[in-house]
This record gives C-alpha cells, sequence and structure tokens, in this order.
C-alpha cells in the first residue's frame, strides 16, 4: 500500500492513498505521522484507488475529511462501504460510493404427484441465486461482478404409469444485483408429463443492496457525486 502522510500548516495531517486498500486505519496512520488525536485530518484517495469496507474510529467528532476521488465499496452480496460513528465530512466529487449488490433470489418448483398412487412425488430443485457485484471478501482487493443464477434440477415420478409419467422442473436462479443494486427475483418452475400437482414453490427474491454508509446522520456530504445503494442512520 503507497500512500502520503504530511504534516499540513495549521496542525492538520494529510493522508492520500495512492493504492487500493482494504479496511484501512485511518486513526492509526494518522497516529503514526504524529496526529495529536484531535486536530483535523484531511484524507484524499486518488483517482483509480479502491477502499474496500471503510469503518470510521478512534477520531473524535468534526476532525476527519475525506475527499474521494477513486471508489469506496462493499463486498459482494450487500455488504457496506462506509460504517461511521463519528461526525466527518465527504467530498465525492467525482467518486463513487457503494453498497455491494444483493444476491439473487433461488428459483421456484412445482410439488407433483403420481396420479395413480399418492406414494410417489417429486419436485425439482430451484437453482441458486447468483452473487451480487463488490469487493471479494478477502486477500487482495477485487471487483466481481455481477453472476447470473445457477440452472434448477429435475425430479421424475415413479409408481404406476399410465401414459408419461410427470416431470418437476426447478426454475434458475435470478441474477445477483450490480453495485448498489438489488439481486432479481428467481424464476418459476414447471412440470410436464402426467401428473397432480401439489403445490408451487414460488421463488425467492433478490436480496437488497448494501449500504453505502451506515451511519448517514453523522455523514455531511461537501459534494453527494456517485453514491449506489441503500444508507442506514
Amino acid at each position: 500500500m503507497m500512500m502520503r502522510n504530511l504534516l499540513m500548516s495549521g496542525g492538520s495531517t494529510s493522508i492520500t492513498f495512492a493504492a487500493t486498500v482494504r479496511s484501512p486505519d485511518i486513526a492509526a496512520l494518522a497516529r503514526a505521522r504524529g496526529w495529536n488525536g484531535y486536530s483535523p485530518i484531511i484524507c484524499t484517495i486518488n483517482s483509480g484507488v479502491d477502499i474496500a469496507t471503510l469503518s470510521i474510529s478512534g477520531i473524535p467528532h468534526d476532525c476527519l475529511t475525506i475527499i474521494n476521488r477513486g471508489r469506496i465499496g462493499g463486498v459482494l452480496n450487500g455488504g457496506t462501504a462506509l460504517y461511521t460513528r463519528t461526525r466527518i465530512r465527504i467530498d465525492n466529487t467525482s467518486g463513487t460510493v457503494f453498497g455491494g449488490g444483493g444476491l439473487g433470489g433461488g428459483g421456484g418448483s412445482y410439488l407433483i404427484q403420481n396420479p395413480n398412487s399418492s406414494s410417489y412425488r417429486a419436485s425439482g430443485n430451484g437453482g441458486s441465486g447468483g452473487n451480487g457485484a463488490g469487493f471479494s471478501y478477502s486477500g487482495v482487493v477485487t471487483m466481481s461482478n455481477a453472476q447470473s443464477g445457477s440452472s434448477g434440477s429435475s425430479q421424475q415420478l415413479g409408481g404406476p404409469s399410465t401414459g408419461s409419467l410427470g416431470v418437476s422442473y426447478g426454475g434458475r436462479g435470478g441474477s445477483g444485483g450490480s453495485i448498489g443494486q438489488a439481486g432479481s427475483i428467481g424464476f418459476g418452475g414447471s412440470a410436464s408429463g402426467n401428473y397432480t400437482l401439489i403445490q408451487v414453490y414460488q421463488p425467492s427474491q433478490g436480496q437488497p443492496a448494501g449500504l453505502y454508509v451506515d451511519g448517514a446522520s453523522f455523514v455531511t456530504w461537501i459534494v453527494e457525486g456517485t453514491r449506489l445503494g441503500n444508507a442506514a442512520n
């Protein structure tokens, strides 16, 4: 991780992120450069730099200003980008702050029964939802794009036959959401052949996008810029 830390005139401490990093501790970085624990901190994130999951702690209210020209984001499947319970200011003029995309919903299916014998039933399994977009969970910070859901499986009825016995098909899972977007609902199941329908299992809804900020009431946006996803106070 490359960064430049300079003690600025007027007693403020400057921290510049020039390369991608995961969960940096801004307070610790400032203290390492002589921050006195209460004077202003100016944190700049350069263009092209990704910060995965930024949590603010150990800094008094109204000390920290973040100038974001890169991306502050959550991990895939609904991760939170920025957490704070400290009052901070953010200039997001040319940056992006985003919650991770939501996981796609699971596919539906039909529960069917042999029309000649209640002892024989079948239900295909719905496919799993695709991963939502966002930064990787661990290791080197990389961006994962939204994924399509998986295909469902099928199951055929057994037992005594009068014609072609039925087959139950699970629906495909829904696609994961792009950054700051909810996942898609899964697809419905189906059945064919000779069968008695017992129950329809509906596909599930996709999961919501992650929070671009958890602690919105503590953030003053000097410039809002691009913010994708949800926010919580």
